[in-house]
């Protein structure tokens, strides 16, 4: 019931006002202790049977996150504490952009499906490098992958 009624506020909003909130709303409870304690523990999930050796990398597990969803690396940190295995990063390019004009993203209800024309907006490789280099420091065992454009 509780999703519900999230999905129904969220639904109220623009689709990509809606995903900078919900991680908005993500990065607000993970700094609250209590809040954040309680809400991530539901996502943890350790067994020996999730783990997965391949390419020489040894991922927790074989949930993962596509490209798109955290373009520039803000919320590797809340993603981590979501349970996923791995994230893709990007499309980042190698100078800042701010995409396709909004709207950009659609929904379509009937389908629970998503149209993403939003295009290549992005802060720019250096600013995900920075990023990246900070999460880096955490010790995390996410394994991020990334892509990135060159446009001539």
């Amino acid at each position: 019931m509780f999703w519900n009624i999230l999905k129904f506020i969220f639904f109220k909003f623009d689709p990509e006002k809606a995903h900078y909130l919900s991680m908005d709303l993500l990065n607000l409870i993970s700094k609250i202790p209590i809040f954040s304690k309680l809400f991530f523990k539901t996502f943890e999930l350790e067994h020996e049977l999730l783990h997965k050796q391949l390419f020489g990398l040894q991922f927790r597990n074989t949930l993962g996150l596509a490209a798109g969803f955290d373009k520039d690396g803000k919320w590797l940190h809340l993603l981590d504490k979501l349970g996923f295995g791995f994230v893709e990063v990007g499309t980042v390019t190698p100078i800042a952009q701010l995409g396709n004009d909004k709207p950009r993203l659609f929904r379509l209800k009937k389908d629970e499906a998503i149209i993403n024309r939003m295009g290549f907006n992005n802060a720019g490789v250096d600013a995900l490098v920075s990023r990246l280099s900070a999460f880096r420091k955490t010790n995390s065992k996410l394994i991020i992958g990334g892509i990135l454009v060159r446009i001539s």
